[in-house]
């Protein structure tokens, strides 16, 4: 049953990206909606989800009210900023193709006719390569356009799928777990909480971080007059989703544009990028990221490598993430195999506070504390 589930999502995997980014949004508003409904009294199953759902109301009525006054004030600017640019792209073109002739002049004046000559074929070949590409694209544009619309109508049902994904959560759980034989529901569940907790506090701590950098980034593009502020802040947020290099790769659109429309504007923006990823690194990631992953940073650039190269950008997205929680899973179920019961094993990990160097009267304490928590 399992594989075949599988291999129905594998096949539709690329309409499955709206509800990829409805869960990840519905998991980062879990703790509001959970604060939230507490606030109203329920004393029945019907009640508590009744409570949520007004609770999920709220939060909807809020997102579209702040969603529709920040529309109000940036998309006159971002049309404005696009027809700029459209209007004045004969210009960029012409300056770009002018400096890049300069560029190949000098470059034929100062390299060796042999060198010049591997270069040439070396550019031969990738522009075969993106000829291949471009036609195998052209070849697939009737598939693409399927999964376009896919993905289209996936969008417009995602916050109903929200809705019910935030409201039901906790129900759907409970009955999963019934499925789980008795005797393993007690590691079945801290391996939830475990990666419950890194995945949550990783997934609210990157995505704070991108809303802080994108608005950061479009306000200081905006105050110094570089054309598609607007989108430069966007994009700046997206890519800090991606650790460590992320920010790096954001920043190149920006030095591009700045390059080819004002260049007297260049090292200020770039020192606009260069203050925005120092004050993030030591002053927002420590704060809001914490220990989340507790991975070294060589570490880190190593797994995105790979994961780069092996799974492209959604592997850039998730490596990091996954490795924690895979580490986590690996020390505990190490410590179950040890001799340690579930609660003492969890109570190690970083869900449980990490108190496996603690005396064991301690954590036998600490660990009845948890299981408080949980009751």
């Amino acid at each position: 049953m399992f594989t075949a589930v599988f291999l129905v999502l594998w096949l539709a995997r690329h309409s499955l990206l709206p509800f990829i980014i409805g869960g990840v949004v519905a998991y980062a508003l879990t703790p509001l909606v959970d604060r939230l409904s507490r606030l109203i009294p329920a004393r029945s199953p019907t009640g508590d989800v009744i409570r949520r759902g007004i609770a999920i109301a709220v939060i909807y009525l809020l997102a579209f009210g702040a969603v529709t006054e920040v529309g109000l004030v940036l998309i006159p600017i971002a049309v404005g900023q696009i027809g700029q640019f459209v209007s004045e792209l004969p210009g960029i073109i012409a300056n770009a193709q002018t400096q890049v002739a300069g560029w190949l002049e000098e470059y034929q004046r100062r390299t060796p006719p042999e060198v010049q000559a591997r270069v040439t074929a070396i550019i031969e070949s990738g522009a075969g390569t993106i000829a291949r590409t471009a036609v195998s694209g052209a070849q697939g544009s009737v598939g693409a356009l399927t999964e376009t619309v896919g993905v289209l109508f996936g969008f417009a049902i995602v916050p109903f799928w929200m809705f019910y994904v935030l409201r039901d959560r906790y129900f759907i759980s409970r009955n999963v777990m019934r499925g789980v034989p008795e005797g393993g529901r007690a590691d079945v569940s801290n391996v939830a909480r475990i990666a419950d907790h890194l995945l949550g506090r990783y997934i609210r701590g990157q995505l704070m971080l991108g809303l802080v950098v994108g608005v950061s980034v479009g306000i200081v593009m905006t105050l110094l007059g570089v054309q598609l502020s607007v989108g430069l802040g966007l994009w700046a947020g997206l890519t800090e989703l991606i650790p460590i290099i992320g920010p790096w790769i954001g920043a190149i659109p920006g030095l591009v544009i700045v390059g080819t429309t004002n260049p007297g504007l260049f090292w200020a923006v770039a020192l606009t990028y260069f203050v925005v990823q120092m004050l993030e690194n030591n002053l927002l990631v420590p704060r809001i990221q914490g220990q989340a992953v507790d991975l070294h940073p060589a570490v880190i650039i190593m797994l995105l490598a790979v994961a780069g190269a092996v799974w492209g950008f959604a592997g850039l997205v998730a490596v990091i993430p996954l490795t924690a929680i895979l580490r986590e899973l690996f020390w505990y179920a190490d410590r179950r195999l040890r001799g340690r019961t579930p609660e003492q094993s969890l109570a190690a990990s970083h869900a449980g506070g990490r108190q496996e160097d603690l005396p064991l009267d301690a954590r036998i304490d600490s660990e009845t504390g948890v299981e408080d928590v949980r009751a």
